[in-house]
C-alpha cells in the first residue's frame, strides 16, 4: 500500500532506512561446520545458520564470520572484525565457565557492558553492551533454545529500531493448558497456536526438554512470556 501511495503522487524516489549489517560469530572449540562430522565432544554449527535466517527475516543483512575457538587472541581478532557491523551477535562463551572468554574480549576492545545475566529462563547468561562507535553487541547463550529466545525477545526489536520500524505491541494469548513454573524467573515458554470451534486462538504449551532441545521447537509458533514463579498459571491465563 505504501508503494502504491508513493506512485499515485508521482514519487519516483523516497528516503528509506539502510538495512543494518549484523555480524554473527559462533564460539567454542566444540563447534564444527556442516561439512565436518562431529566427534564425541562436538556439535554442528546450527546456531549461526538459525541466526542468519532470523536476521534476514527481520530485514537485517547477516554477515556470518568464522567459528571463534576458545583461544583469546583469535576470539579477539574475530570480534574486532565483527565490530565493523552495526550489530554484533555472538553465540556462546558468556557464562561463568573456564573457557567463557567473550565478556573479557569485548571489554578489552572498548565495548561497554550494559548488563550481564537476566532473571529469565531460558537465556539467563545473556550479555549486552555498546561498542566504541555505538554498535549494539549481544552475547547470546550457546544453547539453541536460549539463543533463539534471546534473539527474538531482544535482538529482533533492536534490528527493527535500527530501521525505524514502528514497534507493534506483543500479541496476547490465553494458555490452552495449565503451566507450573517454580523458579523466580520470567519464563519464555514455546507454544503452538491452535484455534477452537469459535475461531479463537489458544497457546498450547510445548516445553522443550532443556535449553539444548531445539528439535522440540519444530511445529511451534513462538513463545509466551510468563511472570516469575513460583506459580501455576491456569488454563485461560493471558500473557504476552
Amino acid at each position: 500500500p505504501e508503494v502504491a501511495m508513493l506512485a499515485s503522487v508521482g514519487w519516483q524516489q523516497a528516503p528509506v532506512y539502510r538495512r543494518p549489517k549484523v555480524a554473527i560469530i559462533p564460539t567454542g572449540d566444540e563447534i564444527v561446520d556442516l561439512d565436518r562430522k562431529p566427534g564425541p565432544a562436538e556439535i554442528r554449527n546450527s546456531n549461526s545458520y538459525s541466526l542468519r535466517a532470523q536476521v534476514a527475516q527481520a530485514g537485517g543483512q547477516a554477515v556470518p564470520l568464522p567459528i571463534a575457538p576458545d583461544e583469546p587472541n583469535r576470539l579477539r581478532q574475530l570480534i574486532e572484525q565483527g565490530l565493523g557491523a552495526d550489530l554484533l551477535l555472538l553465540s556462546g562463551g558468556v557464562s561463568m565457565g573456564k573457557f567463557d572468554f567473550v565478556p573479557k574480549a569485548l571489554m578489552r576492545l572498548g565495548v561497554q557492558e550494559v548488563f550481564h545475566n537476566i532473571a529469565q529462563r531460558p537465556g539467563k547468561p545473556m550479555w549486552f553492551g555498546i561498542g566504541p562507535h555505538g554498535q549494539a553487541v549481544f552475547g547470546l547463550p550457546g544453547n539453541p533454545v536460549s539463543t533463539l529466545v534471546c534473539l527474538i525477545r531482544y535482538v529482533i526489536p533492536a534490528i527493527a529500531e535500527a530501521m525505524g520500524t514502528k514497534r507493534e505491541p506483543p500479541e496476547r494469548l490465553a494458555l490452552a493448558a495449565p503451566v507450573t513454573f517454580k523458579p523466580p524467573l520470567a519464563y519464555f515458554l514455546p507454544v503452538a497456536i491452535e484455534h477452537d470451534d469459535w475461531g479463537r486462538p489458544w497457546a498450547n504449551p510445548r516445553p522443550p526438554n532443556g535449553s539444548g532441545d531445539f528439535l522440540a521447537l519444530a511445529g511451534t509458533d513462538g513463545f509466551v512470556e510468563l511472570p516469575p514463579g513460583p506459580n501455576t498459571y491456569p488454563k485461560g491465563f493471558v500473557s504476552s
